[in-house]
């Protein structure tokens, strides 16, 4: 959970810097201000291939149907050369309150978090089983 302190030192780090990462609830968020900071910009990681995406993920990445968004929109991102899919949030950031950006921040949180744990149950429907005698 952050409080107004965690979210006053995120707006001083992001007054001095074109973006900063963020640790919380087991995410790296890493946050912009984009077009004259009236856009804000969050991003984490949900799925690390390694040197590869499985059949699975990327399925499950296909279906619309799968959606964790409450309050908030998101998008999913794959980079094919790093084998990674992230999740992303892009919306107005100029009439955001410290409230609304902790609660922003929050969500975003707890929508990767599903995401991981979603998108590692079907990562598993690749694993191929070897029986040792």
């Amino acid at each position: 959970m952050l409080i107004e302190k965690d979210i006053i030192k995120i707006l001083g780090q992001l007054a001095g810097n074109e973006q900063i990462h963020v640790a919380f609830d087991g995410s790296d968020i890493l946050i912009r201000f984009l077009e004259d900071a009236s856009k804000l910009s969050l991003s984490t990681i949900v799925y690390s291939g390694g040197n590869y995406i499985p059949t699975s993920v990327r399925n499950c990445l296909s279906h619309k149907s799968t959606s964790f968004d409450h309050e908030i929109k998101t998008f999913l991102s794959i980079n094919e050369e790093l084998f990674k899919v992230s999740l992303n949030y892009l919306g107005q950031s100029d009439r955001l309150s410290h409230l609304q950006l902790k609660e922003l921040l929050e969500e975003f949180g707890l929508i990767a978090e599903k995401w991981r744990n979603h998108l590692d149950e079907n990562d598993r429907n690749d694993l191929v089983y070897v029986h040792v005698k």
